[in-house]
Order: structure tokens, then C-alpha cells, then sequence
């Protein structure tokens, strides 16, 4: 039973760890969008985004140590919430960009 309940939490940190990694892509790819289209001259967004990438990669370094450890349950809820903090992070980022562009 305790094993069933282990790989139940890599599972969550393979997730946490694949999912910050494509992330930290997508806050890259929108901050280099930012400076193609010179959008970020009257918002935050592309700051914001840059301090939310760095939380991602803190995030996927977490998860991959949870994975790589053998006692990892609060480094894997780090991970997680930092992963969660994130895509809020992101949610907020998107409202900013629609609501200054238009």
C-alpha cells in the first residue's frame, strides 16, 4: 500500500515537472512576443512574466529533486504550490495583456 501511495506522488511530480518546464517556455515565448510587437511599453506584463519563469524553474528543479530523492513530500509540495502559484501568476499576466492591448 505504501508503494501504490508513492508512485501516486512521482506521478504529481512528473506532472509538476513537465508541466513548469512547458510553461517556462510559454512565459519566454510571450515576453519575446512582448518585445517583437513593443506591446510592453505600458503594462508590467513582460516583468511579471519574468519573475513568473523563474518561479517555474524553481519549480521544475523542486520537482525533479522530488523525483530524484527518496523522502520527498514537502519538496514535492513546494514544487506544487509554486507550480499553482504560477499559473495564477499567469491568469493575472493575461487579464493585464487583454485589458491594456484593446
Amino acid at each position: 500500500m505504501n508503494s501504490n501511495g508513492n508512485n501516486k506522488k512521482k506521478t504529481i511530480a512528473e506532472h509538476v515537472f513537465n508541466g513548469s518546464i512547458t510553461m517556462s517556455g510559454v512565459s519566454v515565448t510571450i515576453i519575446a512576443l512582448f518585445r517583437v510587437m513593443k506591446l510592453g511599453i505600458g503594462t508590467y506584463a513582460d516583468e511579471i512574466l519574468s519573475a513568473n519563469t523563474c518561479l517555474f524553474f524553481v519549480s521544475a528543479i523542486l520537482s525533479y529533486m522530488a523525483l530524484r530523492k527518496g523522502n520527498y513530500d514537502l519538496i514535492e509540495t513546494v514544487a506544487d504550490i509554486l507550480f499553482f502559484t504560477g499559473m495564477l501568476v499567469m491568469m493575472i499576466v493575461g487579464v493585464i495583456i487583454v485589458y491594456t492591448t484593446y
